[in-house]
């Protein structure tokens, strides 16, 4: 099956807690050069072929919200204060709705399968909740092991046209 767009919403009245292990720690958009630890994580993970675009992604996408941002993407670090994973608690329009959206989830590969994803999804999912009544996400059909966590979660899929519930019956068959 070719790589298909996909949402899920949530409700964000049940929020798992899930702690994280010894040795990292949260904080906030905080530091001058968050910007580039920011492009320099959703590059190592594939999401941009370049610091560069990620860096211009970031400066189109949060850079007009820099206050907004500072209470909305989080990093997790090593107790060192390597940053090495971040959320995004944003928010966004879902069917002419103001609603948050759980974006940006990346952890670099060298910390991939340390239980580290769970923790990073439910406190942005903690963060999003401080701010509305319901979440959205965006993933794609490619991303198995993120939806199979994201229902774990509570996430459920959003079906707006057939082809969505075509993607999403594929997706069941699969997991």
């Amino acid at each position: 099956m070719e790589t298909i767009p996909l949402y899920m919403l949530h409700d964000l009245h049940r929020i798992p807690v899930f702690p994280l292990p010894k040795g990292f720690h949260y904080r906030f958009l905080c530091e001058p050069d968050d910007d580039l630890n920011w492009a320099r994580i959703v590059t190592a993970t594939g999401e941009f072929n370049n610091e560069q675009a990620a860096l211009n992604r970031f400066n189109q996408e949060f850079r007009p919200y820099y206050n907004e941002a500072q209470k909305r993407i989080l990093f997790l670090e090593t107790a060192a204060g390597q940053s090495i994973g971040t959320a995004t608690a944003w928010f966004g329009d879902w069917n002419n709705e103001k609603l948050g959206r759980l974006h940006w989830i990346e952890i670099i590969p060298e910390y991939q399968g340390q239980k580290l994803g769970k923790p990073l999804i439910t406190e942005a999912m903690h963060i999003l909740a401080r701010y509305h009544h319901k979440a959205y996400l965006k993933t794609q059909t490619s991303s198995l092991a993120a939806i199979h966590l994201y229902k774990k979660l509570g996430w459920e899929p959003a079906i707006v046209s057939k082809e969505d519930q075509a993607a999403w019956n594929h997706l069941n068959r699969l997991m």
